[in-house]
């Protein structure tokens, strides 16, 4: 199968435009869901950014809430006993009644694990000896007393160790910095156990002296129990951790065996960077390593060491719910394509289907175009439809029945033409013929003639010797009368001759005067051989129309096609054959056309041909009747000689009776011999212009059989020409 074909043209470029509309919209689809599931993912992700952002806020300000609580009793604390120091307020409280006030903070709030105070040396009331290694002192005497709560619950006092050590940043960092502390996370031994805890100092001051600290002590486990009755989010996905201003972690929400472990347990690859945001105390809220991560700052009190709440919730998390959605319109993306395709193939097959219903009549057209290209004008293009095709195949119907009949005039006029030829060509024939017989005849008779001169020349010498010599005239008189035996027979053989002329001469006309008719009838059907021909001119000239008309249909539909876009290319195509079409319909035309102005030219060729024929046929006639006066009057000359011959006969047969009346019969002799010399002079004269005129004929005839053969050809081709187109079924 022709990659060619108008049907899988319109098939390849219609399904190409459909395959590619096709995947334009797929593709456009895919890109759209793409960045629908990018903007759901990216939606999602700021909504979580904001959730998380405010559910951070929430716990932190939870837990600020709590360790606010401590750190307010700590400093309410811290106020009422710098009173014991301060003149002003008049506060006298001993250390029984500091203890006392200790033991009673710490009972009403069960989530404090110790209350305690230090003090400077002998900076509480002086008396730092007199309670040397008593409840809530050591072995300096110094007012340290230390209020916890153990794990049965038991609330007892103990004195405070390590305050003056690097383990006693409770103590040493109050005093250095002289304001509010929350201490990073750090294990103390508590009624003999240890314990993870935080403490809340503040640190008592009058006067710009600083005396000392009041503290609330914190157990890390308190703040990992209230972390853990937080409402947990994305499942438990997601992480909390409370984060102290070290990068301990005071508390991981489900991950207690995380307590005061270091942050880079939850950070990795990063922690520098979360440390410099924790200690700067900044609220950040970004995506690391496929994680949100969120740091709320905790500053409490007048704290200088901010704590943070830091939760990390796995992207995939946040973004199952776009993720799922993604993936569902990635399956319905998948469905759609292959629907695309099962659509594009029906399509296809629907274009296959269609495209064969377009080409099928322009194939079968192709073909009776072909036969008629190849001669047969019987094939009629077979198209019933009321389109452009239909209208054009009428059309051409009505032109090839035209066509076809205008052939047929032409072919019966050239059969007409080349039976005219050919007897005209006889005829010719004939005519050369006459003249040739015409020509050998009169030679005999000038021959003859001349033979007849030299005999009446000789009679005149005999009649002369008879004048002189009487004696001899017997003798003279028997040469004379075997002379005139011999003139009558010359003569005779004259007149038989010229009889034989006078028929052929009579022959020639006739001839001459049916070749002049045939001629006649010849150019009347050149003539209307041309009037044909100048009638195919005007119809080849409708054909050229047509084309141009159907030029102009098939740009009309490829202007419409154009302006259809990538849907219109498959009736470009049809547009563009049916240009094709007319443009073959166009050369035909044309080759017609030159073969028809061929016919012209050999038709004007024939007529004049003819017309020179038939001025020749004119110059014979005109030859012919010259010779038949000449014929007539040698006739009659012949008739003169043959009575004087008679005369002469009877002269000589009265010779021998009347030999007296010799004088008087040789001088009529003598006269009669002398106008039987001009007789016979004439005769001669008249045989060699009957024997110039055959000349003439002859050549006339053979000019005519010339142009005969020349007609006759020019028929022949004519007849070829013809014969080339069918024109009956």
């Amino acid at each position: 199968m022709k990659l060619r074909t108008l049907r899988i043209k319109i098939t390849l470029w219609a399904g190409s435009c459909l395959l590619i509309m096709a995947a334009i919209i797929v593709v456009c689809s895919l890109i759209i869901m793409k960045e629908s599931a990018d903007i759901a993912r990216e939606k999602a992700i700021n909504e979580a950014r904001m959730k998380t952002a405010e559910i951070a806020k929430e716990y932190a300000a939870y837990i600020k809430a709590e360790l606010e609580m401590a750190l307010d009793t700590a400093r309410t604390l811290a106020h009422v006993l710098s009173g014991v120091r301060s003149n002003s307020t008049g506060i006298r409280l001993d250390r029984d009644e500091v203890n006392n006030i200790l033991k009673i903070i710490l009972t009403r709030n069960p989530k404090f694990l110790a209350v305690y105070t230090c003090w400077e040396p002998n900076a509480f009331d002086g008396k730092d000896p007199e309670y040397k290694d008593t409840p809530g002192h050591d072995k300096t005497g110094r007012f340290i007393p230390y209020w916890s709560r153990g794990e049965d619950g038991n609330i007892r006092v103990e004195h405070k160790t390590d305050y003056e050590k690097e383990e006693g940043e409770y103590y040493l960092q109050p005093k250095k910095t002289r304001n509010e502390c929350i201490i990073d996370p750090y294990r103390y031994i508590v009624q003999g156990n240890p314990a993870l805890i935080t403490s809340l100092v503040a640190p008592i001051v009058v006067d710009d002296i600083f005396y000392g600290v009041a503290g609330i002590d914190l157990r890390l486990d308190m703040l990992q129990k209230q972390v853990d009755t937080m409402e947990r989010f994305y499942d438990g996905a997601a992480g909390i951790f409370l984060i102290s201003h070290n990068g301990t972690l005071a508390a991981a929400a489900g991950s207690p065996d995380l307590i005061g472990k270091d942050m880079k347990h939850i950070h990795e690859g990063h922690v520098e960077q979360e440390m410099a945001l924790i200690k700067k105390g900044e609220e950040v809220i970004r995506t690391v390593e496929d994680n949100l991560e969120i740091l709320i700052p905790l500053r409490t009190g007048q704290t200088t060491t901010p704590w943070s709440v830091s939760i990390i919730v796995p992207a995939d998390r946040i973004t199952a719910t776009a993720d799922v959605q993604k993936h569902q319109a990635e399956r319905d993306m998948i469905q759609v394509i292959g629907i695309s395709i099962l659509c594009v193939s029906a399509a296809m097959c629907l274009l296959w289907y269609v495209a064969e219903n377009i080409a099928k009549p322009i194939r079968r057209t192709s073909y009776m175009l072909k036969d008629i290209a190849e001669g047969d004008l019987t094939k009629r293009v077979d198209i019933r439809s009321g389109d452009e095709l239909g209208m054009l195949a009428n059309w051409f119907n009505i032109f090839l029945e035209n066509f076809q009949g205008i052939i047929r005039d032409i072919a019966g006029n050239v059969d007409t033409l080349n039976t005219s030829s050919w007897d005209f060509s006889d005829i010719s024939g004939k005519m050369q013929s006459g003249t040739d017989e015409i020509s050998s005849k009169s030679t005999n008779v000038a021959s003859a003639t001349e033979e007849v001169a030299t005999n009446i020349n000789t009679m005149a010498s005999a009649i002369e010797e008879m004048s002189v010599n009487v004696q001899s005239v017997s003798s003279t008189a028997e040469q004379m009368a075997q002379n005139m035996n011999m003139l009558a027979s010359a003569i005779e053989d004259m007149s038989s001759a010229i009889n034989d002329i006078a028929q052929n001469v009579q022959e020639g006309t006739r001839v001459s005067t049916q070749a002049m008719e045939m001629a006649k009838a010849a150019t009347l059907t050149m003539n209307t051989l041309g009037e044909a021909a100048m009638e195919i001119d005007e119809v080849t000239e409708l054909i050229k129309k047509i084309a141009e008309q159907t030029n102009l249909l098939a740009l009309n539909a490829t202007i419409e096609a154009a302006s259809a876009g990538e849907a219109g290319k498959g009736f470009a195509v049809v547009a563009k054959e049916i240009k094709e079409l007319a443009n073959q319909s166009s050369q035909a035309a044309e080759n017609i056309g030159k073969r028809i102005k061929d016919v012209q030219k050999n038709t004007i060729t024939a007529v004049k041909v003819i017309d020179e024929v038939s001025e020749i046929i004119n110059n014979i006639n005109e030859s012919s009747t010259v010779i038949m006066n000449s014929v007539e009057q040698q006739t009659l000359t012949a008739n003169n000689i043959s009575a004087s011959i008679r005369q002469v006969n009877i002269g000589a047969g009265n010779i021998a009776s009347s030999i007296a009346e010799v004088a008087k019969g040789s001088n009529d002799m003598s006269r009669n011999a002398a106008e039987a010399a001009r007789g016979a002079n004439d005769v001669a004269s008249n045989i060699q212009d009957i024997s110039h005129a055959a000349g003439k004929a002859n050549a006339g005839a053979r000019q005519v059989n010339h142009s005969a053969e020349e007609l006759a050809r020019v028929a022949g081709e004519l007849q070829k020409m013809v014969a080339k187109f069918k024109t009956k079924i």
